[in-house]
């Protein structure tokens, strides 16, 4: 996740890569008029879209496939002030963090953020608090790991580090603390990890503040952290976010201010949206692939802070 940036003009891709984005343009799928900034988003296995928001201690429900789509509060968290990470842990049941954040420090209250789990499978959704990690002030994404039942990884942007906590038991740990993973000051690209996702045998992250994605080895040490590539041309306030993987290994990267990027397993990488000095996304922040749909091309679906506009945006994209 990353808060609030300054809105700068972001320099053109890089050259030489077929872009995997289909030739239909972006569309906006629905827009808060209420400075509701969008902070995270997962999709749900029958379509609906879950989203949280860093001033909002709520997780909303969104159906892209409704006519007239708007979203609705499916859960709210008590002593919070907004959510940040979210994951499927199991069936139709997310982690998503919680605490009291001040969105423009990007600076969580110590002793306030919590892991919590929401089983949506139910009439009505049902709130579970896991565990709270009381000296952290920046819990930011979240994962789980195939093959590691009711294990979530979480990243924290403060502390240059990641901590496991077992849905289960409530146990917390923190498994890896590296200067790779850690930020700079406090405020806007002081983040350091980010957005975090396990994919195939590594855990792949985002570090905001040094500009670059990278990955560790799931069953390797500390010096298995690698840089798969940095932000390409990226004026001070561009910063990688959160992202999805596709079916063909792509990362899809929210990348502040107004862009959206594609890295291929290979390190290769396109600016594919903003790339043309494009204003339309108002600070991407994550992104996540739709489910459920029995259309031929895959959407993926782009939260936004809404920093110049009215509030965040949920942008489709057909990939």
């Amino acid at each position: 996740m990353l808060f609030y940036f300054a809105l700068l003009a972001l320099l053109a891709a890089l050259s030489g890569f077929a872009s995997p984005m289909s030739s239909s343009g972006p569309r906006t799928v629905f827009q808060f008029e209420d400075g509701t900034f969008l902070e995270n988003i997962a999709a749900r296995s029958n379509g609906d879209l879950l989203l949280t928001s860093v001033v909002k201690p709520v997780v909303f429900r969104l159906d892209p496939n409704s006519p007239n789509p708007s979203p609705s509060v499916a859960f709210q968290f008590p002593n919070a002030t907004g959510t940040t990470g979210i994951t499927e842990v199991y069936p139709d049941v997310f982690a998503v963090l919680t605490g009291i954040l001040n969105p423009q420090t990007a600076i969580g209250q110590k002793g306030s953020l919590c892991l919590w789990t929401v089983d949506f499978g139910r009439n009505q959704p049902a709130g579970k608090k896991i565990a709270c990690v009381p000296d952290s002030i920046g819990l930011n994404g979240a994962t789980t790991i195939k093959g590691a039942p009711g294990i979530v990884l979480v990243s924290d942007s403060r502390l240059g580090g990641i901590y496991r906590i077992n849905v289960r038991t409530g146990e917390v740990a923190l498994v890896l603390q590296d200067p790779l993973l850690e930020g700079g000051a406090a405020g806007g690209v002081g983040l350091g990890i980010n957005g975090l996702r396990a994919h195939g045998h590594k855990l792949f992250f985002a570090n905001s503040a040094k500009k670059f994605f990278g990955s560790i080895e799931l069953d390797s040490s500390v010096a298995s952290i690698n840089t798969i590539t940095t932000v390409p041309g990226g004026s001070n306030s561009s910063a990688y976010d959160d992202f999805a993987f596709d079916k063909k290994g792509n990362a899809w990267i929210a990348l502040h201010p107004h862009s959206l990027a594609v890295v291929k397993p290979s390190g290769e990488q396109e600016i594919v949206l903003g790339a043309d000095n494009s204003t339309f996304l108002a600070d991407p922040t994550s992104a996540a692939f739709g489910r459920g749909g029995n259309g031929r091309k895959e959407t993926l679906y782009v939260v936004t802070g809404g920093i110049g506009i009215s509030g965040g945006q949920v942008v489709a994209v057909d990939c």
